[in-house]
């Protein structure tokens, strides 16, 4: 998409000043301007919109309305302003009625993501109010969406700014040099009170202390006062700041459909090792298995009831709030596996990209890497930082050196980073801290306080089964 400063390099002989170091004319006045040779209205000096005075907590408070300078004013001339206003440029294009919409990816989950996605920004656009958040990875149309609410809402006669997130920055900056047309202060005020804003690319601004500053105030204004806004990244939102996570991911404004004023979507994502076909987050199976479908009544005992709800418990608080690592024990058929995705499809539903992979399939894709196609750099670096792991069936019985050295390798600097790790087995703990050759993965499990033992149901031998010491029912409780 084009940046500011290009559209501003080649808008000569449209109304805006082109000038090295000139200031677009969406940043000239912070409202739709008035039209060349026009009387300055005394109420609005020209903004076109005025704010009523009004109490703090009124419902009103802060929202723009139109001036009475505007009722003069006829259609055409009002279209002509707002386009101008807009910073929409070659964006105008695009609109509802030339989106594909089902979206650009082949996969159906991704489609009907994307027609939710479109569904939501349709209706936003009709009646701006609220947040609309667009998350996914590039190309998959996020910017279509937000400039296609853009349009809407300018056809409707309602103002709105473009604005693509390192151009914004870029003259907020310059609007510091001395001599600029507007100042620092001016400018500021003028996007953040912009009656409905889109901020394109968040995310991908230089990293700065200043930067980040400028963005929480930018953000945190509107999210005070309820402007409309617009918000695309490709970023998952727990990579922001906490300050701008939580305010972009606050559930009284911007969870799926949480709240009927506000909505996070997100579109098609990049999904670690997908393309090695080793992630079985996909598998239609494993996205069936929630919280919700796991069977609580599917005990054989009293004792293994007990052990289910119990198991079903600490799984559902492990997925709300990671901390450490979770180890799921159970015999055959017994639902760890169950648990375990449930885990996982509730972190991706909350923007992360949890990759969820089988011990043998994924020491086997990496045999592959090292003999064949040299990708194994790529699986190791990816599963090493995945911000949430989960690796089912780690079995006893895996004794060569090799696969040895490759788990502890790939465990050990998830430990010391202290990154969320799910790994299920139908081993003990106590057997498998024992079995000779793992000495090195025993010291990673050992600690009650970062790692925790879940028993998923009794196991045919009983004495396979153990239940939790008084020490970790004290710990879980606290």
């Amino acid at each position: 998409m084009p940046r500011l400063n290009e559209l501003l390099n080649t808008a000569k002989g449209e109304g805006v000043d082109a000038r090295p170091g000139a200031v677009p004319e969406y940043l000239s006045r912070g409202q739709p301007a008035a039209a060349d040779g026009d009387d300055i209205c005394p109420l609005c000096h020209g903004t076109r919109f005025v704010r009523r005075d009004l109490p703090i907590d009124h419902p009103e408070f802060g929202n723009a309305v139109p001036c009475r300078c505007v009722q003069n004013e006829n259609s055409h001339e009002r279209q002509s302003r707002l386009q101008r206003y807009s910073n929409l440029g070659p964006l105008t294009r695009l609109t509802f009625e030339n989106l594909i919409r089902r979206g650009r990816s082949a996969d159906p989950r991704d489609q009907q993501r994307f027609q939710r996605c479109v569904a939501d920004a349709e209706s936003f656009a009709q009646d701006p109010q609220g947040w609309l958040i667009l998350v996914g990875a590039s190309g998959c149309g996020k910017t279509h969406i937000a400039a296609a609410v853009a349009n809407h809402c300018i056809a409707l006669g309602v103002p709105a700014l473009f604005v693509v997130v390192p151009d914004l920055l870029d003259h907020l900056r310059a609007a510091y040099r001395p001599g600029a047309e507007v100042s620092y202060d001016q400018l500021f005020e003028q996007v953040r009170n912009a009656p409905v804003l889109v901020l394109d690319d968040l995310g991908t601004q230089s990293a700065t202390a200043w930067a980040e500053e400028k963005l929480f105030q930018i953000i945190n204004h509107r999210f005070n006062a309820r402007l409309p806004t617009v918000i695309t990244t490709n970023a998952s939102l727990n990579k922001f700041d906490d300050r701008l996570r939580t305010r972009l991911g606050d559930p009284s404004l911007s969870q799926p459909h949480a709240d009927p004023i506000a909505t996070v979507h997100i579109l098609e994502e990049r999904r670690p090792l997908d393309d090695l076909g080793v992630n079985m987050l996909r598998l239609p199976m494993v996205q069936q298995m929630t919280f919700e479908s796991f069977d609580l009544h599917d005990a054989r005992s009293a004792r293994d009831k007990q052990l289910r709800e119990n198991s079903w418990r600490e799984a559902r608080r492990f997925a709300d709030e990671p901390d450490g690592w979770m180890v799921l024990l159970g015999g055959r058929g017994r639902d760890r596996t169950h648990l375990a995705a449930a885990i996982a499809n509730v972190r991706h539903a909350q923007g992360e990209l949890p990759i969820f992979v089988q011990v043998t399939d994924f020491l086997d894709r990496l045999r592959r890497a090292i003999n064949e196609d040299g990708d194994s750099d790529k699986i190791k670096q990816t599963t090493r930082n995945s911000p949430f792991l989960i690796l089912e069936d780690l079995e006893i019985g895996m004794r060569s050196d090799w696969v040895r050295g490759e788990l502890f390798q790939l465990l050990n600097p998830r430990c010391l980073a202290r990154l969320p790790t799910v790994i299920t087995t139908p081993h003990t703990l106590t057997q498998l801290l024992t079995d000779p050759g793992w000495e090195r993965l025993a010291r990673l499990l050992s600690d009650p306080k970062f790692c925790s033992e879940i028993v998923v149901g009794e196991t045919l031998a009983e004495d396979q089964v153990q239940s939790p010491t008084p020490r970790q029912q004290r710990r879980r409780r606290s």
